[in-house]
């Protein structure tokens, strides 16, 4: 499934240390939904990442405050506009 298929939407590719296994994508998926109005986030552990799609730019600092706030290592944002 392609997640960035939609047109208007930004894409945020974070890369996250420390999620094991597919409790650890939900938590961070929840805590981005809490924080963030998003229209889809999705993690995958084996890849150490988390894909966020927004119609609205997100807060960078934010975002690394919010996943900072879960234990896990945030390492890398990137942002792309589609």
């Amino acid at each position: 499934m392609c997640l960035f298929r939609n047109k208007n939407l930004i894409k945020y590719t974070l890369t996250i240390y420390g999620m094991r296994c597919g409790m650890c994508e939900s938590h961070i998926n929840d805590v981005i939904r809490k924080n963030f109005d998003v229209k889809k986030v999705k993690s995958n552990h084996f890849k150490n990442e988390t894909i966020i799609l927004s119609k609205n730019e997100l807060s960078e600092e934010k975002i690394k405050s919010v996943i900072a706030s879960t234990g896990y290592e945030l390492k890398e944002i990137r942002k792309e506009i589609n």
